[in-house]
């Protein structure tokens, strides 16, 4: 198994499944079971009892409000995720980081902080930050009052749109409000 599976989680379905290339949604019931289900995802917490979670490494989370540095433009949010992970020398993160921010549509930011852009940019900014660590899985928080992560990510056009690395990992996106899950399949 290659993405993530769950059996037994308390609130989902008996089984779910996600393999690397897919993007899912799972709907919970509460903002305290969605945090309790990120925890679990990420390692922070344990499963409960009688759950069986089992998820390819390395899994990286992106929060509802992309979980940048603040004393760090875009693109050094971007490259910084990239030699934290990979211990490669600051030119070829760069150079790497370059165009997965520009796969997520950042050229024109990438030398702003976070405090300068838009939500849904700085939403953006969490996403190719994390896919420069090269996860297996990737787990999306979600917020209302936020752009949608479907929207951001295209997920409903042509698959070819969205940020290519995006297809090397399984997408997860977690929220508690079924209308935001456009462009996701359910879990």
């Amino acid at each position: 198994m290659d993405g993530l599976l769950l059996e037994k989680v308390p609130g989902l379905p008996e089984t779910v499944q996600i393999d690397v290339g897919e993007q899912r949604a799972l709907v919970m019931p509460s903002a305290a079971a969605a945090r309790r289900l990120v925890d679990v995802l990420t390692g922070a917490d344990d499963p409960p009892a009688g759950a069986v979670v089992t998820i390819s490494d390395p899994v990286r989370l992106v929060p509802a409000e992309g979980g940048l540095l603040p004393h760090l433009t875009v693109l050094g949010n971007v490259v910084h995720g990239h030699i934290v992970k990979h211990r490669v020398t600051r030119k070829a993160a760069e150079e790497e980081s370059l165009v997965t921010a520009g796969d997520c549509g950042l050229d024109d930011v990438l030398d702003r902080y976070p405090h300068e852009i838009t939500p849904g940019r700085r939403r953006l900014a969490g996403v190719a930050r994390a896919l420069r660590a090269h996860p297996r899985v990737i787990v999306l928080e979600d917020a209302a009052g936020l752009p949608t992560w479907g929207s951001l990510l295209r997920l409903h056009h042509a698959p070819e749109e969205p940020p290519p690395e995006l297809y090397g990992a399984a997408v997860l996106l977690i929220t508690t409000d079924s209308s935001r899950t456009a462009g996701f399949r359910d879990a």
